[in-house]
């Protein structure tokens, strides 16, 4: 097995991607050297690498560095078959996925895994905000624009006994399509957190069995004498799992369950109750989504011998993270917020919350779709996602690097279908530039905004 820390001089192609920044900074803390390329274009990761000071090349055929001995490359950018990736395979350079190289971290220590369709960011991320808020040592890699509070979302102690990992369920190669290698799949851990199971991928993933071998075979890897931790409502998922099982949820019969939610605007307050006993969570984000998350968080805490009000009292502080129901501001009496729901059951949670602290406000959904796979698998189940919103505007479906376009579905003919089903004001501004126009020109004091997107339509903050 290789030891990446042998490495000195690593090269990331595609290092402004939120994993890749994370992998940036978990070298850099084991004082190697990082350089890397993308696209000109600024991510949301900009502020970290800002800070980081990597030199970044801003094509893919910028010569490697001299004194690169390790390449690492994601899905992103045609991984094996881009230029700079090919240039090193030309050269006997170690070449190595994202997803391989910070397992060759994680494995080292005794891993707490996060997956699942919706939710894995913000429960990895809470997790690493309490263990930070309790000043404990503990090496952690999530795949966002930013933690707020520990400024990062990548740290490697390397005498830390605990990792904590965003895992992802995507391939490493999506050329290879169903055939192709999901990026959890080189994690050994020693828990795993799974905050659901749902069809999302369909790009590599056939159908929702496809989906749920997948997973599976992730919990097969957890290590003797580890436990998975899994929502109540996706216990009939789980195919001969040996394993033992911890379970959150609001079925009471949960190992924590859920026992009360109430929320209104800055704060959600909720009763939840563990080993026969009943503790008091608030939280400052909104939507029964999060208060889940927060279970999630903290019967994995326990596990690491943190106790549950020591656990709760913590999140109280928590402010999610960049993309996460962010607060973006107030202008013109306006509200905006931003989410990185691109799923329709994120999405429906996100406008969920929403209706929770603005329950007497028009509620303005402005969606960017991504990717034309997932839009035409999921077109029915994103019709009925937007039911609750006041109205509906989009811009173009975001077409990622790895699909071709599809024009047998469209951001208009989603509009159409909502309007048909729900009677919604629905349109497509088609880009960017019209929709900050839109919101110049047609909102009004006490009305909220939300962007909601895996793409680049949270930019349209910075138009406004």
């Amino acid at each position: 097995m290789i030891d990446i820390l042998n490495f000195n001089n690593f090269y990331l192609v595609g290092i402004k991607g939120v994993a890749m920044t994370s992998m940036a900074q978990l070298l850099t803390d084991a004082d190697k050297k990082v350089t890397g390329s993308d696209v000109e274009e600024e991510f949301v990761t900009q502020e970290i690498l800002d800070k980081l000071e990597i030199k970044i090349d801003s094509n893919f055929s910028t010569p490697l560095p001299k004194d690169t001995d390790c390449v690492i490359y994601t899905a992103a950018h045609q991984a094996l078959e881009n230029p700079q990736v090919k240039q090193a395979i030309d050269k006997k350079i170690p070449v190595i996925s994202q997803a391989e190289a910070v397992a060759l971290l994680f494995n080292q220590q005794e891993g707490i895994a996060v997956c699942g369709v919706g939710g894995k960011s913000t429960v990895s991320a809470m997790i690493s905000w309490v263990l930070h808020d309790l000043k404990q040592d503990f090496s952690f890699s999530v795949g966002v624009g930013n933690i707020p509070g520990i400024n990062k979302t990548g740290q490697w102690s390397p005498e830390s006994k605990h990792f904590v990992i965003e895992a992802d369920e995507y391939v490493i190669d999506p050329q290879a399509k169903f055939a192709a290698q999901p990026r959890f799949s080189f994690l050994k851990p020693q828990l795993t957190v799974c905050t659901n199971l749902k069809f999302d991928h369909p790009d590599v993933y056939k159908d929702f069995n496809h989906t749920k071998k997948t997973y599976n075979d992730f919990f097969r890897q957890i290590k003797s004498g580890g436990k998975l931790i899994v929502n109540m409502a996706d216990l009939g998922h789980l195919n001969d799992i040996s394993i033992p099982k911890l379970t959150f949820g609001e079925d009471p019969r949960a190992t924590l369950s859920l026992r009360s939610y109430q929320s209104q605007l800055g704060q959600t307050t909720t009763k939840f109750s563990y080993q026969n006993q009943t503790y008091e969570l608030k939280l400052q984000i909104p939507g029964k989504y999060n208060v889940i998350n927060a279970l999630a968080t903290i019967l994995a805490l326990t596990q690491l011998e943190i106790d549950p009000k020591q656990a709760a009292d913590s999140l109280s502080s928590f402010s999610s993270t960049k993309r996460r129901f962010e607060f973006i501001g107030e202008k013109n009496g306006v509200s905006y917020y931003d989410d990185y729901a691109h799923h329709p059951h994120e999405v429906k949670a996100a406008i969920a919350a929403l209706c929770d602290w603005y329950p007497k406000q028009r509620k303005v959904i402005a969606f960017q779709s991504h990717t034309y796979s997932r839009t035409k698998e999921l077109f029915d189940d994103f019709i009925d996602s937007f039911a609750d919103a006041s109205e509906v505007v989009m811009i173009d479906i975001f077409s990622s690097a790895r699909e071709k376009a599809d024009h047998s579905v469209s951001s208009d003919k989603l509009c159409e279908a909502i309007y048909q089903k729900y009677h919604l004001p629905a349109q497509n501004l088609k880009s960017i530039d019209r929709l900050a126009k839109y919101c110049q020109d047609h909102l009004n004091p006490g009305d909220v905004l939300i962007t909601l997107g895996a793409g680049d339509i949270y930019q349209v903050h910075s138009l406004i």
